[in-house]
């Protein structure tokens, strides 16, 4: 190597390693925080590090799509890309009828500062309707334990970022712009699992942004900050919501994940149940826009010094 290429990569190397050593903004900028490697991935191989990401074991529960990532999670250009794919010849599989990609954690987070670069998944179809049927999604979710005590929490999930959920809530329907930032939460009552969803408990579980623009088409950094006392939501450096954290305490894997949503499923006795799509005619006109792709950037976790 010559002496300026030699120059030329020292200069380099350190701005390389300082980049994404900080969250994009936080609730004290004064505060001090180191990346967690093991939770952390820039995505610049170009195979997915699976000894940081489950493949194939302890994938989420879901009643209407299958987990394949064999097939539907991808490293491109320093980009992962989640692929949600309509079974060949509309194959039933066990019920359902799509196959879709997640990378989830190995390791676990509690408190600190979550942060990735999210592109949403387009269905391109004639009409008002692109994106309409997938919800790309980042967010934090605990296994359940049902050892704990009388009025401790059985389950928790922190929502950084669901899109495209076309939500309908309290008279308003949503578009492609609308973004859910909501928490999830199961204790034990009685001897028994309750849910605490969102809707049900809007003052301390739900959030709502919109956006500038349509978040298929373009990206965003979703962050969310959590500590012993708050739960703080951000889009691209900006505070959109925060609410007590009073439950949220169980370690949980950070995901990334490509999920169904109306036409292709139908939410009822708490879960999102298949819907087969020849059979259904709205499901029919989406069908066009599939298979269909979610991209991650990097997906950043820290804790404080």
């Amino acid at each position: 190597m010559n002496r300026v290429a030699f120059i030329f990569t020292f200069i380099l190397l350190p701005i390389s390693l300082i980049q994404g050593q900080n969250p994009t903004v936080s609730s004290k900028p004064d505060s001090k925080w180191q990346l967690v490697d093991d939770l952390s991935d820039e995505f610049d191989s170009d195979k997915v590090d699976w000894k940081k990401w489950f493949q194939n074991s302890n994938l989420p529960n879901t009643t209407g799509w299958k987990w394949n990532n064999e097939s539907n999670v991808k490293i491109n250009n320093g980009v992962a890309e989640l692929t949600m794919r309509h079974n060949e010849n509309n194959l039933s599989d066990n019920g359902t009828y799509f196959k879709s990609g997640i990378l989830k954690s190995k390791g676990r987070f509690t408190t600190g500062y979550v942060e990735a670069r999210i592109k949403g998944a387009v269905i391109d179809v004639p009409g008002p309707k692109n994106g309409y049927g997938v919800c790309p999604s980042f967010w934090l979710y605990s296994d359940f334990d049902r050892t704990v005590a009388e009025g401790k929490t059985v389950y928790c999930e922190i929502d950084v970022v669901e899109l495209q959920q076309f939500d309908w809530f309290d008279g308003h329907q949503d578009d492609i712009r609308d973004t859910d930032h909501n928490l999830h939460l199961v204790k034990k009552i009685d001897g028994k699992d309750v849910w605490f969803r969102p809707k049900q408990h809007e003052e301390t579980q739900l959030n709502k942004y919109r956006l500038n623009d349509d978040p298929s088409q373009n990206y965003h950094v979703y962050g969310c900050e959590v500590n012993e006392n708050e739960i703080i939501w951000y889009v691209d450096g900006v505070e959109i919501a925060r609410k007590p954290n009073t439950d949220w305490y169980r370690p949980m894997h950070v995901t990334a994940s490509l999920g169904l949503r109306r036409p292709f499923v139908k939410f009822f006795d708490n879960a999102n149940r298949a819907v087969n799509p020849l059979e259904d005619e709205e499901a029919k006109k989406q069908l066009g826009g599939m298979p269909t792709t979610m991209f991650v950037d990097y997906i950043r976790i820290w804790k404080k010094k």
